[in-house]
């Protein structure tokens, strides 16, 4: 019997659809998210918006970005990037195919890639499944870093 092909969604559609699926697979204190789409992208935070998970479709490579980023002041981006450098092998233990990195304006990004050509069904379940890995993992890492660098 041939598998039927993957339905090709809007961003509006995928996006929307990207938050209602996350939610549940989530521990229930992890759930009271918000967050904001722009286009190709959506941002999930705990009322900082400087610090926030993101899922971010890069047409051109036909890549699905999933991670955590910091966007703030540099000293809490770096910072950021120190604290989750020496905690690399636990995350790794939960995200295999984490990467840390400086990034673009100074910022700091924990994140993975994942094959998206197009923003379909399938990317969608992938996606709802990686976000949720990466909330539920790094949640509790962010809460540390904030409680360890209150100054921020």
């Amino acid at each position: 019997m041939p598998v039927a092909a993957a339905r090709v969604l809007t961003p509006a559609e995928f996006f929307h659809a990207l938050r209602l699926k996350t939610a549940p697979r989530l521990p229930a204190d992890l759930r009271s998210f918000q967050c904001r789409r722009m286009g190709r992208l959506m941002k999930f935070h705990y009322g900082r918006t400087d610090i926030h998970f993101e899922t971010w479709h890069h047409l051109r490579s036909g890549r699905l970005e999933v991670g955590l980023h910091f966007e703030g002041r540099p000293d809490l981006n770096q910072a950021a990037f120190e604290f989750f450098r020496a905690r690399m092998v636990a995350v790794k233990a939960s995200l295999p195919k984490a990467e840390l990195e400086p990034w673009d304006r100074g910022w700091t990004r924990l994140y993975e890639t994942i094959r998206a050509p197009d923003l379909d069904s399938d990317v969608l379940d992938t996606a709802a499944a990686l976000l949720a890995a990466y909330l539920t993992a790094l949640g509790p890492l962010v809460e540390e870093f904030l409680e360890a660098a209150e100054r921020y």
